[in-house]
């Protein structure tokens, strides 16, 4: 017998649910108020800053992203020029996916509880939280992505669908391949191919306005190509980690699909499952030297929904032993928050967090205070010298990187030599 249309999302719950994720991102915000987690933040706020104030973006400053992280973040540091409040505006994206992902849970399962809890279990992941507020493409796509799988199924909402998913190729090149699969899978394929080839023609032409196009390409694919690879082992390592970290969310979004008779929207649930295989596809671009795991946020994200969904499908079988999906699932779930709260609570040193046999790994690059010490030190450095060190420390601290080059790494590749060896002569400390 086939479903009635799942109803929209009753406002209290939406409302309700914001609000719970508003005291998840504040929370983690503060908790992590001041300390530096990951050194490609610095390097795309540095950009996106410089950029702000007239530097020659794909000209002279080299950027190994297309734009779209850089137009974000120059956006909020239009607002007010400061670190905090940028990664306040990047947790507002993630919020802004979270309550995405609360529409999605509904339309899946029409569960109250389930939407209430989707907004902050999106904040509450463990890369989402180790990655919390930085200016990076996975988190900057958040809303973009899980926007367009709930928007894929809305016959009347196919080109904003196709926006979406040219949009996310314009924040990373790798999000193509989800981007891709929305697009095959919506409801009127014809309509969001053509949005979303229209959208990222738009963005490419836009781009190569910046710094010419051979300067794009050279830098956001020919360098990246160029960037080396890591060997097998450790290609192991990163899997094996993200694997763990997943691990949680994975068991009761594959039960969203072992029970997917319950679905309210079946066709949401094929596409969102469909996404987020292709999300974990993307873990083959940890085969190249530069790409961290912070790509599982988005991996994370997708899950959420799912995860929430099967929770919901086996709790039709009430919460009592004999229910085994219901205690699977919520087994995955409470082992996901542990690894948050390892994170949280011992950033040093997140035991749990970590892979069972993990070196010392991903912890906090330094605390509050660590940092702190840090920038004033780099204040303190002779003036007229660039700063050599990393570039969130030089943004705090105001002081220039050699040759206005915040990104170091992109820049060690043969395809642009000439940019190391102006790097390589300016007089510098740290």
């Amino acid at each position: 017998m086939a479903l009635s249309r799942p109803r929209a999302a009753p406002r209290e719950v939406m409302l309700c649910g914001g609000l719970f994720g508003l005291v998840a991102m504040l929370g983690i915000h503060f908790a992590e108020h001041g300390s530096y987690w990951d050194y490609s933040e610095g390097v795309y706020a540095l950009t996106a800053q410089l950029w702000l104030h007239g530097a020659d973006l794909y000209g002279h400053v080299v950027a190994a992203q297309p734009p779209g992280v850089f137009v974000a973040g120059a956006g909020l540091l239009a607002v007010h020029d400061s670190l905090e409040w940028l990664r306040l505006g990047v947790g507002a994206l993630q919020l802004g996916g979270g309550l995405i992902g609360a529409s999605i849970v509904w339309r899946l399962t029409e569960g109250r509880l389930a939407t209430l809890l989707a907004p902050a279990a999106i904040l509450l992941t463990p890369w989402a939280v180790h990655e919390h507020g930085a200016l990076l493409p996975e988190l900057v796509a958040l809303p973009f992505l899980l926007g367009g799988l709930r928007l894929s199924v809305e016959p009347r909402r196919a080109v904003a669908c196709g926006v979406l998913c040219g949009l996310l190729a314009l924040i990373k090149v790798p999000l193509i391949l989800p981007a891709a699969v929305l697009v095959a899978m919506s409801v009127d394929r014809r309509r969001t191919a053509v949005a979303a080839v229209f959208t990222l023609v738009a963005g490419v032409l836009a781009s190569a306005l910046l710094g010419g196009g051979e300067t794009i390409w050279r830098e956001v694919v020919h360098a990246q190509t160029q960037a080396g690879h890591r060997s097998l082992s450790a290609l192991a390592g990163f899997w094996a980690q993200g694997a763990w970290n997943l691990l949680g969310l994975l068991v009761p979004a594959g039960l969203a699909w072992v029970l997917r008779s319950r679905s309210r929207d079946p066709r949401l649930l094929r596409v969102a499952v469909c996404v987020a295989l292709a999300m974990l596809a993307t873990f083959a671009t940890n085969f190249k030297e530069g790409t961290s795991l912070n790509i599982v946020v988005p991996v994370e994200a997708t899950l959420v929904p799912l995860s929430l969904a099967g929770a919901a499908f086996a709790a039709v079988g009430g919460l009592r032993p004999a229910n085994g999906w219901l205690v699977a699932a919520l087994a995955g779930l409470a082992f996901t928050l542990v690894q948050t709260a390892s994170l949280v609570s011992s950033p040093t040193h997140p035991v749990g967090f970590l892979r069972p046999g993990s070196r010392p790994a991903w912890a906090v690059t330094e605390t509050a205070s660590q940092l702190r010490a840090i920038v004033t030190a780099a204040r303190a450095c002779r003036p007229g010298l660039a700063f050599g060190g990393p570039p969130l420390v030089a943004m705090l601290a105001g002081r220039r990187m050699p040759d206005d080059q915040p990104d170091q790494f992109i820049t060690q590749t043969p395809v642009l030599h000439a940019v190391r060896a102006a790097i390589a002569i300016v007089p510098s400390c740290g």
